[in-house]
């Protein structure tokens, strides 16, 4: 981790006033970038394979296999338990457990997932059970093609998801319970598990056998049904101990198998890449389906994350990458008809609170064993799909924001010019005013369902009033949209625009173009490893110009650097000076004011093994602000954190100063406002920081961004080097630990600037 300059993420403006008028309010948010990792040699997949899923925003689970006959949730097996041999005889044995799939019609699924408004489906291929729902070709394979049933289930699903113009996503789950060795891969320590199993030195052949049969069905799942869109793993643990991460040094689930891994897959079941090297999981995937996206549920990173279970999704807006929040609405995921299935107003919480929040959700059903969803499950999804139908414009295709969530209350959407106001049932009253919308202009407010007109207010310092809001019709997410004269997010001028550098490395494709091509995948780069070198784009005529950010090539490394900008091409003036930065943040952004129609940004200083190479240059002409990374703020007195009092997520929630722990409520955000000073966004409330009032010694607190000077803070550097004082812009007082104070718990004070080190705050990037 690396101490923050200020000077590497706001630059000082040196050139003409810009045209317009700065709103005395805050500047509406860009959203973060997203920049794709490298994980076991293969990297996640760029925003133009995943923007389907983030557009979907809904999608229907589907749990379905042999623990639909004894209909007491996927776990029975492990749960009451059952041995395998008589599990089996759920699909063999004629009793009124049997598994017969005599109802089966995924049409009639596919048409439900219409009308429950999603875009994608996810059927169950095979869970932890090892049944598959296909042929599957391995001496082992307990599947759907053996009698008495002999049919492939994963066939017509696929068939029936695609006619229905659905994306078609398969679960799959390496986890075999029939396995012995899953629980002893090294046949030396046996861990506790339902069956009995004991330590065997065969156990590890036997685990190795189950590897074999997870790459053969894979490899059959990829290669056999067409274009797959999703790929939802399950279960990379090993032992159900540890996390998914701790069973990679098995299954291989990366780009690529070793040679020397001690439980090799046999060429039969494998599969290599044109080289004739062997591939792990993921490789084999990529191969066979380069456009697919994945849960990082295999032990590989994933291209998404999953945040699983009915609880409601609370704090800040998801940022970084796509979050897919997966509940069911039964009482298991698997059939099971004795627990009631979810009430309409709960399941709506979740949903909306996950929108929000800029998650995309998956809403998981459980047939029986003849293939049938339940009228009550149908019932909630159809319900669930009346409001989509009235209110889907504030749904598909939108992302959270531009502002955090208050928990309980109220959260944003947006979409081009319009965002979304979505009240919840914890929010009373029928008018509502939003935060500053920086330098735009209101044109309609509207009630959504009905799409009746407002009426509305618009303050000096840009927030929007509300009135005669609809509470009634839809208590559980009353919908208001805003739309604006222009779009909600500032938009990047630079991009698709021309660009050159001094030097690019031409043979490997990085160009001076990939750095304004809109995708953090690609990147320019220069053709050796020195510096001086530098990247220009023309945004096509002088522009008035409030700021950039940059996604350089690498993370935690520290590019130094200098913007500058031109009105002919010949002569330049500095709006950044980076060249002494110690920052090592991947994305930096920077605020000034100028006019120009040349932007260059010039390298000055690399570390060993750097390159000047830059994935993303974003030029912005509108008010703006950006995430500027994530913070924890050491006091140097005491060298505690700040910190929200009780992991607060309440407005009005106490500032202290505690021992650093990592709690998501002693992390912060900078969002630079468009005088020079900077609001500090926790990431646990994705509340900010604010003077309460104008009483000396007022505890600081925190509260729902609403752009005003109580919340602006100026970072002002201290005598001594590395550190800042938090100097707030309404009562120039700064914040300070009270009495000087060295122990947990206490409290931090608006105060008087008076140098003490109970007053100096060193902010390091996490």
């Amino acid at each position: 981790m690396a101490a923050m300059t200020v000077a590497a993420t706001v630059g000082s403006a040196v050139m003409a006033t810009p045209a317009y008028a700065a709103t005395a309010g805050s500047p509406l948010p860009v959203p973060p970038l997203r920049v794709p990792k490298v994980d076991m040699g293969l990297e996640q997949q760029p925003d133009s394979r995943i923007q389907w899923l983030q557009d979907a925003k809904l999608g229907m689970f589907i749990h379905w296999g042999v623990y639909s006959g004894p209909a007491q949730g996927e776990w029975y097996m492990h749960n009451a338990p059952v041995t395998p041999a008589n599990y089996r005889k759920f699909v063999t044995d004629a009793t009124s457990e049997q598994f017969t799939a005599d109802a089966y019609d995924p049409a009639a699924w596919a048409q439900l997932a219409k009308d429950f408004g999603a875009k994608y489906t996810t059927l169950t291929t095979r869970h932890h059970d090892g049944f598959a729902l296909w042929p599957l070709n391995h001496p082992n394979a307990w599947s759907s093609g053996q009698a008495p049933l002999n049919r492939d289930f994963v066939k017509d699903y696929v068939a029936a998801v695609r006619a229905a113009g659905l994306k078609v996503g398969l679960y799959y789950s390496p986890i075999d319970w029939r396995y012995p060795g899953y629980y002893d891969v090294t046949g030396t320590n046996c861990a506790t598990n339902p069956w009995g199993y004991t330590t065997d030195p065969a156990h590890k052949e036997n685990a190795r056998i189950m590897k074999t049969e997870v790459y053969e069905s894979v490899k059959e799942l990829v290669t056999q049904y067409g274009v797959i869109d999703d790929l939802w793993w399950d279960g990379g643990w090993i032992a159900e101990q540890g996390t998914d991460a701790d069973g990679a040094f098995f299954w291989e689930p990366g780009q690529f198998r070793d040679s020397a891994n001690q439980w090799p897959v046999d060429a039969t079941y494998g599969d290599t890449d044109a080289s004739g090297k062997p591939l792990g999981l993921m490789g084999m995937v990529r191969k066979h389906q380069p456009d697919i996206v994945a849960t990082s549920r295999s032990g590989w990173a994933g291209d998404y994350d999953s945040e699983e279970g009915p609880s409601v999704p609370s704090g800040a807006i998801r940022t970084g990458r796509l979050v897919e929040k997966v509940f069911t609405v039964g009482g298991a995921w698997g059939y099971k008809p004795s627990v009631p299935v979810m009430g309409y107003g709960t399941a709506m919480n979740i949903l909306v609170n996950a929108w929000v929040r800029n998650m995309t959700v998956m809403v998981n059903v459980g047939p029986d064993r003849y293939g049938t969803v339940s009228a009550d499950q149908a019932g909630l999804l159809r319900q669930i799909g009346t409001f989509m139908t009235a209110c889907g414009q504030s749904v598909y295709g939108t992302r959270g924001g531009p502002w955090n969530p208050v928990d309980g209350q109220y959260g944003y959407t947006y979409k081009d010019n319009t965002f979304y106001i979505h009240l919840l049932p914890g929010y009373s009253g029928t008018t509502f005013t939003t935060p500053s919308i920086g330098d735009a202009q209101v044109t309609r407010v509207f009630d959504v369902r009905s799409g009746a007109n407002l009426s509305s207010s618009v303050a000096g310092d840009g927030r929007v009033a509300v009135n005669g809001i609809d509470r009634t019709t839809h208590p559980q997410d009353s919908v208001v949209g805003v739309t604006l004269d222009r779009s909600v997010q500032p938009a990047d001028i630079a991009a698709g625009k021309t660009a050159s550098a001094d030097s690019q490395e031409t043979s490997k494709g990085n160009l001076a173009a990939k750095a304004v091509d809109g995708e953090t995948s690609t990147r320019w780069c220069a053709d050796d490893g020195s510096t001086g070198h530098w990247l220009k784009v023309d945004l096509g005529s002088t522009r008035s110009l409030t700021g950039t950010r940059i996604a350089w090539e690498l993370d935690k490394t520290n590019y130094r650097y200098k913007i500058e900008g031109s009105t002919d091409n010949t002569t330049w003036t500095m709006l950044v000076d980076n060249t002494a930065t110690a920052g090592t943040g991947q994305v930096q952004a920077a605020a000034f004011r100028a006019q120009a129609r040349y932007v260059r940004v010039t390298v000055t200083g690399l570390p060993a093994g750097a390159w000047a190479s830059i994935r993303t240059l974003e030029v912005y002409d509108r008010p703006f602000s950006a995430d500027l990374g994530t913070y924890k703020l050491i006091n140097r007195n005491s060298t505690k954190v700040l910190d929200v009092a009780d992991a607060s997520t309440a407005d009005g929630a106490g500032l202290i100063q505690w021992p650093w722990t990592g709690g998501a409520n002693q992390q912060w955000t900078l969002l630079p406002n468009t005088d020079g000073s900077f609001r500090l966004r926790n990431i646990k409330s994705g509340k900010v920081l604010q003077s309460p009032d104008s009483t000396q010694g007022a505890t600081l607190t925190q509260g729902s961004d609403i752009g005003d000077d109580t919340q602006g803070w100026k970072l002002v550097p201290s005598t001594t080097s590395g550190y800042y004082r938090l100097v707030n812009v309404r009562t120039g007082w700064c914040a300070d630990v009270a009495g000087g104070s060295t122990d947990d718990r206490a409290a931090v004070i608006q105060w008087p600037v008076a140098g003490g080190a109970n007053q100096d705050w060193q902010l390091v990037a996490l």
